[in-house]
């Protein structure tokens, strides 16, 4: 029965295909990398205790090796390691003078986008696996609570307008952080910072940064490239990907946790390159598809639900290296007027001070496969 036991909860900790228990081999990696966050935990906990006597080297380095445990397979393994190491990456730790306070208590319920919340949270916490087994009470209360966040998020901020999706992005900070001070301040980061396109006024910006898909996949990829276009389809399927960070697409809620992990040690147009990758995986598949407008659409959209997760992200940093953002931008006009405006290209962010946040992630990353002549 023990070892029954022990087989099923590996089950949930694998990333990748739906359902694969973990080898032997992938069992020893995950329990080395517990050990290197259990040190990294540590690590941090001594710049906490140094305060302004820490050097800047000093976090840097800790970043550093954070980051690095967070792109490399299975991220930050757990929510246990997620609670201290996510606030510390959106700079609630070291720097909370940079982070206005939210008070969970008395929120107002008034707000332009009130009806549209509340329809959308009775709807919420329902298709993550960990959610299934979920009292109803327990559900009603987190209900509560992720209402409770959104609204003292926007009212804090009125220049912040509410999407659908943002309660999904909401929610997995909610069931990684608790229902704390912590997880208001840091839905509230977010919100500021990566998730400031979506909550503007308007989604003009957002449009034409979705529209830098298909200039990336064909810079990576002309054949698949060309075969979408010949579809008609334009790369608006990944907009609810990118904007939710894939949180409204995925079902299991450790590789939703597993993207964030990513997201937030990375460029905030990242979730446009694991878009890509998201492609780039399911290649021969997209190129098998029929090329009619409907066909392709309906497939498309199903596609993070069947994708290998590590897989994914390892073609995003690769294809990150081989085009970064800027160069993507200027090989791109879409773009030349609303740059300086457009948050995706504002980065770092203010609350971001590691000396190695733009350098390289990978080392001797291959070029992009050269072009066929047209």
């Amino acid at each position: 029965m023990r070892n029954k036991k022990r087989h099923v909860n590996n089950r949930r900790r694998v990333r990748g295909i739906p359902g694969r228990a973990p080898t032997a081999r992938e069992s020893r990696q995950i329990h080395i990398k517990e050990a290197k966050l259990r040190a990294a935990v540590l690590r941090l906990r001594t710049l906490e205790r140094k305060g302004n006597v820490a050097t800047e080297e000093d976090r840097d380095e800790c970043f550093r090796e954070v980051r690095r445990l967070a792109i490399t397979p299975n991220g930050l393994i757990s929510s246990a390691f997620r609670t201290i190491l996510w606030p510390f990456l959106l700079g609630l730790l070291s720097m909370k003078q940079n982070v206005r306070a939210i008070s969970g208590e008395n929120v107002k319920t008034e707000h332009r986008d009130a009806a549209l919340i509340e329809k959308d949270v009775e709807r919420s916490l329902w298709h993550y696996d960990v959610l299934k087994r979920l009292k109803e009470t327990e559900r009603l209360s987190k209900r509560r609570a992720l209402k409770n966040i959104i609204l003292s998020v926007l009212n804090a901020n009125t220049t912040l307008f509410y999407f659908q999706g943002y309660h999904d992005v909401v929610s997995v900070f909610l069931l990684t952080l608790g229902n704390s001070m912590d997880t208001m301040r840091a839905v509230q980061v977010i919100s500021e910072t990566y998730q400031r396109e979506p909550m503007r006024s308007g989604f003009e910006q957002v449009m034409d940064t979705t529209r830098l898909l298909f200039p990336l996949l064909d810079a990576a990829d002309e054949l698949l490239f060309r075969h979408l276009q010949a579809s008609g389809v334009e790369p608006f399927f990944a907009l609810p990907w990118m904007i939710t960070w894939f949180s409204h697409q995925l079902k299991r809620f450790e590789d939703v946790a597993r993207l964030f992990d990513l997201f937030l040690v990375t460029h905030p147009l990242f979730s446009l390159y694991v878009s890509a990758g998201v492609l780039l995986e399911a290649r021969e598949t997209i190129l098998c598809c029929e090329c009619d407008f409907g066909t392709m659409h309906g497939m498309l959209s199903k596609l993070p639900l069947t994708m290998d997760i590590e897989k994914v992200i390892a073609r995003a940093l690769v294809l990150f290296h081989q085009k970064p953002p800027e160069q993507l931008r200027r090989d791109s006009e879409m773009l030349a007027d609303s740059g300086n405006q457009n948050m995706y290209f504002q980065y770092p962010f203010r609350y971001q001070p590691w000396l190695s946040l733009t350098k390289p992630m990978l080392k001797n990353v291959p070029p992009l496969p050269p072009r066929q002549s047209r």
